[in-house]
């Protein structure tokens, strides 16, 4: 048989190896996802472009043996990043929610492609550090883009378990039936089932009420019974949620599912942590996720110890600015206005670390609305963006939008365990993901927040008051600490449990004796709260938007060095001159 033109070129095609991907950082596409080696370049390619401003390490290995890289960027030539406040993101704790890596690919970007060019982004990367961990759950979120798969596949980390409990491993994933690349639902028709068919769109299937006549049963994603113990797909890879994984409140897999059998028992959540610990000048962190447009807070449970007041009104101030940068989203606490959790990365960065942190949820359902004016109960505008899409909603907006790309039909197909059965349903990239068209001003909006709020970290400046001559050979020195920033130099939760040593005022020169020195706390009437040991170094802290003066007596002459220095803020200092 003789082949056709056509078939020799697809012949040719298929054989040629992939091309290589390219990146070029001028010309950077934000209306797609990246897969893991794609990010990988990318950040590469960041460090490479921008030696003097990045580092590129590694923070360890996934349990496949993948890299979990961090992007430091800072300028290295006004100090080390430690010695500066550090701001930490990281996205894809969660494999499958895939567009929290790009929102830390924008935020790099955008940081050096900016840098020289907007005063503001140059100040921030002189003055702060920007830890950027684009993908935690490197394993899931990398078989996200190369395994049949589905938009609700490959949450866990890549951690074996017997969820079970029949002394297997991992035996019985889910299955691609028809073979497509896909991993979609399955539905048998059942006139005593749960489903019927939407009268307005045959592809919905909705929930009977009661009383109505059944159509469907829905048996969940395409799977087989691989163990023969009559059930399909119970034993999956995983389970082990990096989210419920980390060291404040833990709880076991009976009270917290996927929790793992220890804190930080996975590679990505131990390595994190390992991390954050060396670097206690980080002043908050974000963690990315991906659905419900939400800026999250503790407490997460109601073993959570409140928030102390000082910290509430940082956390208000931080939130509610979010809420105006990135329009829709909410600031809400997450056992309150959510649900209950243990083990969760912000609670243990806030509750053991001291540092404030939100969880981001990206993207909205109404991002996916398909309605004017007229669609509107009563002709209200009020709820016309924010209400929730129905499914026949989505497809309508799949349709005009998507031109029908992010839904398979319903398909026959014959099941060995249910017999005739249909597959179909929403496909990898749509439902918790959006559309990649709708992925720049997701990326950017939360990005700029991000860059926000390291204007708020502790912004630290030194004066000298006075250097007074007090007669008999004493000299009174005052010196005051201004924060420009929302944040304290400490939080309220580190000082309180002593997470962290306080700040230092210190006096020091060769020739000087302090005789006794402390926080200043009426400048007109000299009223002091006095340093009973070791007068010349005073511990303190400096509120957001606030200052901290302090007064020291001394004997002797010469030159001597006020310095302010703290773990979040680095250090600040001033010369004088004493008579």
């Amino acid at each position: 048989m003789k082949r056709t033109l056509l078939a020799c070129l697809l012949g040719l095609l298929a054989a040629a190896p992939a091309a290589a991907f390219e990146v070029d950082l001028e010309r950077m596409v934000w209306d797609r996802y990246y897969d893991n080696d794609e990010v990988v370049a990318v950040l590469e390619a960041m460090h490479a472009a921008h030696p003097e401003l990045t580092e590129l390490a590694s923070l360890g290995k996934s349990e496949e043996g993948r890299d979990l890289w961090c992007l430091t960027v800072t300028n290295r030539r006004t100090g080390a990043d430690t010695q500066k406040p550090g701001v930490y993101a990281d996205g894809a704790i969660h494999g499958n929610e895939i567009q929290a890596t790009e929102v830390c690919l924008y935020l790099a970007w955008q940081l050096l492609d900016k840098y020289g060019k907007w005063d503001r982004i140059t100040e921030l990367v002189d003055t702060c550090a920007f830890y950027i961990v684009p993908t935690v759950n490197v394993d899931s979120r990398a078989r996200f883009f190369t395994d049949p798969g589905g938009f609700d596949i490959g949450r866990s980390a890549r951690v074996p378990h017997d969820d079970d409990r029949d002394g297997l491993l991992d035996e019985d994933d889910v299955d691609d039936l028809d073979g497509d690349g896909r991993i979609l639902q399955m539905r048998v028709r059942d006139p005593f089932g749960t489903h019927k068919t939407d009268p307005e769109d045959p592809r919905v299937t909705v929930a009977i009420e009661p009383g109505e006549q059944a159509e469907w049963r829905l048996l969940g994603r395409e799977g087989l019974d691989n163990d023969g113990d009559g059930r399909v797909n119970e034993d999956t890879p995983g389970f082990l949620d990096l989210n419920r994984n980390w060291g404040f409140l833990w709880q076991p897999g009976y009270v917290q599912e996927g929790s793992g059998d220890f804190p930080f028992s996975a590679r990505g959540t131990r390595a994190v942590a390992e991390f954050l610990w060396a670097h206690p000048n980080v002043c908050f962190g974000f963690n990315f996720h991906n659905y419900g447009g939400m800026f999250l807070r503790g407490p997460g449970s109601a073993l959570s110890p409140a928030l102390p007041p000082g910290d509430l009104k940082v956390f208000d101030f931080l939130g509610e600015e979010g809420e105006r940068i990135v329009p829709g989203y909410r600031y809400l606490v997450s056992s309150t206005d959510l649900y209950t959790t243990h083990g969760d990365f912000d609670e243990w960065l806030y509750q053991c670390l001291g540092v404030y942190a939100f969880v981001t949820e990206l993207s909205m359902s109404s991002d996916a609305a398909y309605r004017g004016h007229g669609d509107e109960p009563n002709g209200e505008d009020g709820e016309l963006w924010s209400r929730r899409p129905t499914l026949v909603e989505r497809q309508k907006f799949n349709d005009a939008l998507m031109a029908g790309e992010m839904f398979s039909d319903w398909k026959p197909f014959h099941h060995p365990t249910y017999g005739d059965i249909e597959i179909g349903g929403w496909r990898a990239f749509t439902t918790r993901l959006p559309p990649e068209f709708l992925l720049p001003q997701t990326l950017h909006r939360n990005a700029m927040y991000v860059i926000w709020t390291a204007t708020q970290a502790p912004r630290l400046s030194l004066e000298i008051l006075e250097t007074k001559d007090l007669g008999g050979g004493l000299t009174r020195v005052r010196a005051r600490a201004a924060n420009a920033g929302a944040m304290p130099t400490l939080s309220e939760r580190a000082r309180g449990k002593a997470v962290l040593p306080l700040d230092v005022f210190t006096l020091e020169g060769p020739g000087l004796t302090v005789h006794g020195g402390g926080v200043l706390l009426d400048r007109d009437f000299g009223t002091v709260e006095p340093v009973r040991h070791h007068p010349g170094r005073i511990p303190t802290w400096v509120d957001g938007f606030s200052t901290r003066e302090v007064q020291w007596i001394v004997s002797g002459s010469g030159k001597a060095r006020v310095t302010y220095a703290g773990a979040k803020c680095g250090s600040r200092s001033a010369d004088i001159n004493l008579p």
